[in-house]
């Protein structure tokens, strides 16, 4: 058969799909009253994979608040809903941003919010609205341990400040009756539910992440937006129908204080059992608005607070494709005293606080355009192109295999390799009635297409005399290992391959991934490089016939041979 992977000599760089394990990715963290809507939120963690230069994500993100409990302190306020003053507040936020990895350590990151929200008392006749673009931010995130580390498999962390821009309206107006029959007039909504905060800010970031081993992942994530401080220079009526200004106080509460935002969140992270690219999340997450802001003064009216969820929730995989959805049930509110509060000598106010906060967002990775990487002559299988491209690649990069290139090996050198351990290991090590060795890099993309079928091979056939044992040809991404088998719920032993270049001389390896499979004396039964859809069929047919046993239908029905 006419192979155009084997013809190829050119390291191809790959972005291996290495789902980022926590993104919440909504830039807002609302809670009806309390915590303010500007665009914000969680940077989250990467602990399985990082992105290269070059790389692009586009993150689209959902979160829907729906407010109606009141707190004063720490304490439920029953009565504004015996009262008829209970407000309800709703919001929804849909986010985009787009992620550029500038190089292995520095991001780049852009923000652009969208809001539709609405509120009203019981009592009041009419419903106010406020829509459109929030503020938009823009910054940059740097990961403290290099990517490429030893140890940025295990634990790393990242930190990340963005300036944040009063692109969004904050004083939006409608025009509503507010009885039966009466004429409109025009009416402020809520600071809580309007597009923009009014003001000019930077968005301190940080994410970390620890792998406990188990395949579980703890991470911890947070920001906080320091605001420039002091109040609108416009009065509201704090989201009442009223157009009568406040009465002025010594807090200056007839004004909204410009206010500052935090989000801190800890969890873990476990792959499901039986789902691969599937992982179940668990976190305990805070929000809130601080009585005081860093800088500025702290006057006008707020209304301080926070509230705990704990949030459950999943993350899917497939591809350059990352789906995520939580809920948090929110366990604990605090509406705290303001400065302003304190000032006049009022007792703390009330605010409304939501049930549960809804939060989804879907990402789209894609890698950037590289050149080769130094190392051997491998090329990851480039069967899936269309034969003209594959042939304008074999004209540009090769020349032609030779008949012994083309040949079955009948050999397999023996090898003495380190594993993730540390410890040396040697082929006598793994020997059964029948060892399958794959040669492999994370990043590449036909491994990432093949080595999840070699596992249910492994499963199958493990206890029928089947041993399996993986070499990664490129010691640099060594790092990446732990987390990308963990991901992918992957428990075949792996050896960092030595020299580049000897092992591509010494084990033929014209694309990747390449195999063999070897009986127990060590003599080659099969050998491919490369792969294309239906190589694993071939493949536990070969397997099954080493071990003397009827096929399983590991990876479906088995057809053909070579």
């Amino acid at each position: 058969m006419n192979r155009t992977r084997q013809h190829s000599r050119t390291l191809a760089v790959s972005v291996a799909v290495l789902f980022t394990l926590v993104i919440p990715a909504n830039r807002a963290f609302a809670q009806g009253c309390v915590i303010s809507r500007s665009g914000l939120g969680s940077a989250g963690s990467e602990s399985d994979g990082y992105l290269q230069p070059g790389d692009w994500t586009v993150t689209g993100a959902f979160r829907h608040v729906y407010s109606h409990v009141h707190f004063s302190g720490p304490t439920e306020n029953f009565s504004r809903e015996q009262l008829g003053t209970q407000v309800q507040s709703k919001v929804n936020q849909e986010t985009v941003t787009v992620t550029y990895q500038l190089t292995p350590r520095w991001s780049l990151t852009g923000t652009l919010p969208f809001l539709s929200a609405s509120r009203r008392q019981q009592s009041q006749y009419g419903t106010l609205h406020a829509s459109g673009i929030g503020d938009v931010s823009a910054g940059f995130g740097y990961w403290l341990r290099h990517p490429k580390s030893e140890r940025s498999g295990f634990n790393n962390a990242q930190i990340g400040l963005s300036l944040l821009m009063p692109t969004g309206n904050d004083h939006q107006t409608n025009l509503i009756a507010t009885s039966y029959g009466a004429t409109p007039t025009t009416q402020y909504p809520d600071y809580s539910v309007q597009p923009g905060a009014g003001t000019w800010g930077m968005i301190m970031s940080g994410q970390a992440f620890q792998s406990l081993g188990s395949s579980t992942v703890l991470f911890v994530d947070g920001i906080y937006t320091m605001t420039q401080g002091g109040h609108h220079n416009f009065w509201t009526a704090h989201g009442g129908t009223s157009n009568s200004a406040p009465a002025a106080t010594a807090g200056l509460t007839q004004f909204d204080a410009i206010q500052d935002q935090y989000m801190v969140e800890v969890g873990a992270s476990h792959p499901a059992p039986k789902i691969r690219g599937l992982s179940m999340t668990l976190a305990v997450r805070q929000e809130g608005v601080p009585a005081k802001n860093l800088i500025g003064d702290d006057l006008g009216f707020r209304r301080p607070g926070f509230g705990i969820a704990l949030t459950p929730g999943f993350v899917y995989t497939r591809g350059n494709n990352r789906l995520q959805f939580s809920v948090g049930k929110v366990l604990i509110r605090d509406r705290t005293k303001s400065v302003a509060e304190q000032v006049n000598g009022a007792h703390e106010g009330d605010a409304a606080f939501a049930n549960y906060v809804w939060m989804a967002n879907y990402t789209l990775k894609m890698p950037g355009r590289r050149g080769a990487v130094g190392g051997p002559d491998l090329i990851s299988s480039t069967r899936k192109h269309s034969p003209a491209a594959a042939a304008k690649a074999l004209a540009e990069t090769t020349m032609p295999p030779t008949a012994a290139e083309l040949k079955t090996p009948e050999v397999f050198k023996p090898f003495v390799l380190q594993g993730l351990d540390g410890k040396r290991k040697t082929l006598k090590d793994f020997a059964n009635k029948a060892t399958l060795v794959n040669f492999f890099y994370p990043r590449c993309p036909y491994c990432n297409m093949e080595l999840p079928e070699v596992q249910k091979l492994y499963d199958q056939y493990k206890e029928k005399g089947l041993a399996v044992v993986w070499i990664n040809v490129l010691p640099e991404e060594a790092s990446l290992i732990p987390g990308w088998a963990m991901v992918k719920n992957f428990n075949v032993p792996v050896l960092i391959g030595g020299n580049k270049d000897a092992l591509a001389k010494d084990y033929r390896i014209n694309a990747t991934p390449t195999s063999y499979l070897l009986d127990e004396n060590g003599k080659v039964l099969y050998f491919e490089d490369g792969y294309q859809k239906g190589d694993e069929k071939i493949l536990e047919a070969k397997i099954a016939s080493a071990l003397k046993v009827a096929p399983l239908g590991a990876t479906g029905s088995t057809a053909g041979t070579r």
